[in-house]
């Protein structure tokens, strides 16, 4: 299937099926002179000799979060200037979530911008591939250095999906399950109702599908994240923090996230979301829900605090639920805010 963006002008498409990657990829690295490839190691361990044996001497990166510091994206930048990169050259970045922003974000500065095409090859990478979102990480939080910078296409292969561990499947399910919470309560009780009893891969093309076509939407009306773009953090204000903390998977630290929101969206909205039931469904998949009533909240608003959505002293930007059916950027309190976490660690 084929996802077009709807921009005012320089748009993309999104591919997305099984068994694509060779002959989508050509259709576009054949207008260029010179292509370039990043590749996540364990990607290309595993691919090499197969999915990958048609690209000759790709730059291989350190796997994951690894990658999204300042040192060895400069030593990549490096390695493209050596072999000669152009301004007119196409960079190829294939890789899960964190490989792709930090690909993304080399794209965005070598050279002041070169095109580039995102290869997804995690579940996860179905949110983090849309939308133009490019970062790495500080010392200081995750994701506070970036750019805004749509790639040329976006090619998710789902082939991809079959090699993936399970912690990489729970942290990717994590982003399916919160676009079918912003999307609608029917998606998200359907969603729940065939992941019952497991989390199946080949059961979720449909829902993978909807939620690029979920985030496609809200960041077609928000490129740059000054109004509904927002509603995409549901769950991550503390996930960030939880993360950070715990250097857990970032979809696992979103579920908890939303575990989070939902109950901060029944104290202060009235909402009447079922957090037991939630708590229940994510504790049976294997999510680490027990993590909430061991943070330290002082620890975990100190690391909120530095969310790039906030933007008044002594409140912290939240995403929350008006009701069932409507996100919302709250501006909590921070003293409201510690008090309604308490409240939530006794409840876990």
């Amino acid at each position: 299937m084929d996802i077009s963006t709807a921009y005012k002008d320089n748009n993309y498409k999104i591919h997305v099926a099984r068994n694509i990657l060779e002959n989508r990829l050509n259709t576009y690295t054949e207008q260029y002179e010179s292509v370039y490839y990043i590749i996540d190691e364990n990607v290309y361990d595993i691919y090499k000799d197969t999915k990958l044996s048609f690209i000759k001497s790709p730059l291989v990166v350190t796997e994951g979060e690894s990658f999204k510091y300042v040192s060895p994206l400069m030593h990549t930048m490096e390695e493209l200037l050596a072999a000669g990169i152009k301004r007119n050259s196409l960079l190829v970045v294939i890789g899960g979530g964190a490989t792709g922003d930090a690909g993304g974000f080399i794209a965005s500065i070598v050279l002041r911008g070169v095109d580039y095409i995102h290869v997804p090859t995690t579940l996860l990478a179905h949110d983090s591939a849309i939308g133009g979102k490019t970062a790495i990480n500080s010392e200081h939080g995750k994701n506070l250095i970036g750019a805004f910078y749509r790639p040329k296409a976006v090619i998710y292969d789902l082939e991809f999906l079959d090699s993936l561990p399970r912690a990489e499947v729970l942290s990717g399910f994590g982003e399916v399950y919160k676009h079918a919470m912003l999307n609608s309560p029917e998606l998200s009780e359907e969603l729940v109702n065939i992941t019952a009893d497991s989390i199946d891969v080949d059961e979720l093309p449909a829902f993978i599908i909807k939620g690029i076509e979920t985030k496609m939407k809200i960041v077609i009306e928000d490129e740059h994240e000054s109004g509904s773009r927002k509603f995409l953090n549901l769950g991550h204000t503390l996930a960030h923090a939880v993360e950070y903390k715990y250097k857990i998977p970032h979809g696992q630290a979103v579920m908890l996230g939303i575990i989070a929101a939902l109950y901060i969206s029944n104290e202060l909205n009235g909402t009447d979301f079922n957090i037991g039931n939630h708590i229940d469904y994510m504790r049976r998949h294997g999510y680490p829900v027990n993590l909430l009533k061991e943070m330290d909240i002082d620890e975990m608003m100190q690391l909120m605090m530095k969310d790039k959505k906030n933007h008044r002293n002594d409140y912290i930007s939240y995403i929350v639920f008006k009701d069932q059916n409507t996100p919302e950027v709250m501006d909590i309190k921070i003293e409201n805010l510690k008090k309604i976490l308490a409240a939530l660690k006794e409840r876990i």
